[in-house]
């Protein structure tokens, strides 16, 4: 027999068998898919005969994700049974690619079950720092389970992960550093969450508004990062939460729109000082805005140089209203003092000519 004839005879048995293994190979994958197609449908249907019609979508949420492990689990598994019929073993590969898979079902099973818990106790309580912090915390476990399957995956793969984790470790510290104004403003707005020194609606006081302009404004916005204020002429100032945590913040509005203002007046000592009194309270409770109770009080602040300096305090039921209120009894008191004959005392000079034969003699004095 010639031996180009049996060469070519192996060939052609090794090529059928190698195909045949192919083919059985090619047959594996697409008995996976069908299966997989088998279990989405009946996925579907369990769903939509038995757990829609339950009160709580919490079992439709949960069984959702385990159909999707056990969908990848068969997807795995023909990969793995088609690569040994070609003689590969796929096994660590498809192993480390089904753990980082696998991070996608785990992670929603946490993030429904952490929603659900906000949903049934966080939204519940009167708090707000919780409705800010409670999803920071979801994200946080989230990213955190891809994380953990990314490293479980590559160990998987007989890679090294400690100088990775090493490198990781050096370039996060060269990152901070770069980055430590963002980091400072991110943990400043988490304790302003926490700490609520102030919160959306809230009048407070402006250090660094513009020149001429507004120096306070409600909170229209608090972030992680910065806190917008709208100003009473109508700027919005982005503060970072870094500079706000290391000023002191006077809030006007956190315990209640009242509050109490001290308009400061001063009568001459010619005046008469218990009609003076009487005036500024008559002024005080027939200007709109302003409090009944507690009721308005004048009292004696000091014995100036040439003035009586009183001090005027009224509450007025909103706090937003203090600029307008203090102008209202500004413009009042001075028409109702010249009707009543109560000197407002201002600097004047007075000029004693002695002796008038001569300029030598001029003397001049301030009262």
């Amino acid at each position: 027999m010639d031996i180009t004839q049996i060469d070519i005879s192996q060939i052609e048995k090794q090529a059928v068998y190698y195909a045949t293994k192919a083919a059985v190979a090619i047959g594996i994958l697409f008995a996976g898919i069908l299966v997989s197609r088998i279990a989405r449908k009946m996925s579907n249907y369990i769903t939509a005969k038995f757990l829609s019609r339950t009160k709580t979508s919490w079992d439709d949420v949960v069984f959702g994700h385990v159909t999707n492990a056990g969908i990848y689990l068969i997807y795995a598994a023909a990969v793995v049974i088609a690569g040994r019929q070609l003689g590969i073993d796929l096994l660590p590969v498809t192993v480390a690619v089904l753990i980082f898979l696998y991070a996608h079902p785990i992670s929603g099973l946490i993030k429904a079950l952490m929603e659900r818990v906000e949903k049934d106790f966080v939204k519940k309580t009167k708090s707000r720092a919780d409705d800010v912090v409670f999803p920071l915390i979801n994200k946080f476990v989230v990213y955190a389970v891809y994380i953990v399957a990314g490293i479980m995956a590559l160990d998987q793969l007989g890679i090294e992960i400690t100088p990775l984790l090493a490198g990781l470790g050096i370039g996060g510290i060269a990152v901070g550093f770069a980055a430590k104004d963002t980091v400072a403003d991110l943990l400043a707005g988490i304790f302003i969450i926490i700490d609520q020194p102030f919160v959306q609606g809230d009048r407070i006081e402006i250090w660094n508004a513009p020149k001429n302009s507004a120096t306070w404004g409600d909170v229209i916005g608090v972030g992680l990062r910065s806190t917008t204020i709208k100003t009473t002429d109508n700027i919005v100032i982005v503060i970072p939460n870094s500079e706000i945590a290391k000023r002191d913040i006077v809030n006007y509005t956190a315990i209640s729109s009242q509050i109490r203002i001290r308009i400061p007046i001063g009568i001459s000592y010619e005046s008469d000082l218990k009609k003076a009194e009487e005036v500024l309270l008559k002024i005080a409770k027939n200007v709109r805005g302003v409090s009944k109770k507690p009721v308005p009080r004048v009292i004696v602040k000091e014995y100036g140089e040439s003035s009586i300096n009183l001090e005027l305090r009224v509450w007025i039921d909103d706090a937003r209203t203090r600029r307008r209120i203090t102008s209202n009894i500004g413009k009042k008191v001075k028409s109702e003092f010249e009707k009543h004959g109560i000197e407002i005392p201002y600097p004047k000079r007075h000029i004693i000519m002695e002796g008038m034969e001569g300029m030598e003699g001029l003397e001049e004095k301030e009262v």
